[in-house]
């Protein structure tokens, strides 16, 4: 699934921009979930980074784009940006805040999905994430998505996946900073869990592939929040 928000103040381009969504991801069959806000604070307000894609105007009340993407990558350095805007002057500045790309209303539906299309294939560049698992003898390389959660048991840790379990002899905090902008959340202190692999949560327990991961009193809120956010996030428009 990919995750946008849309920052705009306006209402008409609100709509037209979830409109050539809607046609785009019928076109191509992609899953798309769109967020709308009516300005930056909206979308700041309790940031989690959780979105792939932002489309944002510039000119707005109250924060203006720019100023809300220099607080978005304070939070988040793994958003795509996009500026949708009738200023085309804010290029050079947009690569302060390392802007995607820009679009100019009045919005072209062939124009803007060009962009969107280029930047969706950035982003799936981007889930194709690998990292090396050096256990034992041998080394793995192995796509973050084909890890389910990972295990701490005392000296070692416990990497399970959809190919197999690895077992290395590493901090559990060592891999929680390698894992770090890939949507992982502890659920307990022994446990990382992938949140994209959650099937459902079973009382104190969430179901991650055909294990049950145990979630602690102290994490419980935390991780619940995560996961709400990583599966919702924001004003859901479809």
């Amino acid at each position: 699934m990919i995750r946008v928000a849309i920052i705009e103040d306006n209402e008409i381009y609100t709509k037209q921009l979830l409109s050539y969504i809607q046609d785009y991801k019928t076109k191509k069959g992609y899953e798309i979930q769109v967020s709308t806000f009516g300005n930056g604070e909206e979308l700041l307000f309790d940031y989690k980074p959780v979105y792939d894609i932002i489309l944002m105007d510039i000119e707005m009340p109250k924060m203006d784009g720019m100023s809300t993407a220099k607080e978005i990558r304070k939070l988040d350095d793994f958003v795509e940006i996009i500026f949708v805007t009738n200023f085309a002057q804010y290029a050079t500045e947009g690569y302060k805040v390392k802007a995607k790309a820009y679009v100019l209303k009045p919005i072209n539906y062939y124009g803007f999905t060009m962009e969107l299309q280029s930047v969706i294939d950035d982003v799936s560049k981007k889930r194709d994430h690998f990292i090396l698992l050096s256990y034992g003898d041998g080394v793995s390389r192995v796509n973050v998505r084909d890890i389910y959660y990972v295990e701490s048991q005392k000296h070692n840790i416990v990497i399970h996946t959809e190919n197999g379990i690895f077992t290395m002899r590493e901090p559990l905090k060592n891999m929680e900073k390698r894992l770090s902008g890939c949507h992982f959340e502890k659920c307990g202190i022994s446990y990382l869990v992938s949140l994209a692999q959650v099937q459902s949560i079973r009382g104190n327990f969430a179901i991650v592939g055909k294990d049950e991961v145990p979630i602690s009193r102290q994490k419980r809120k935390t991780f619940m929040t995560a996961l709400t956010d990583y599966i919702g996030g924001g004003k859901s428009a479809y």
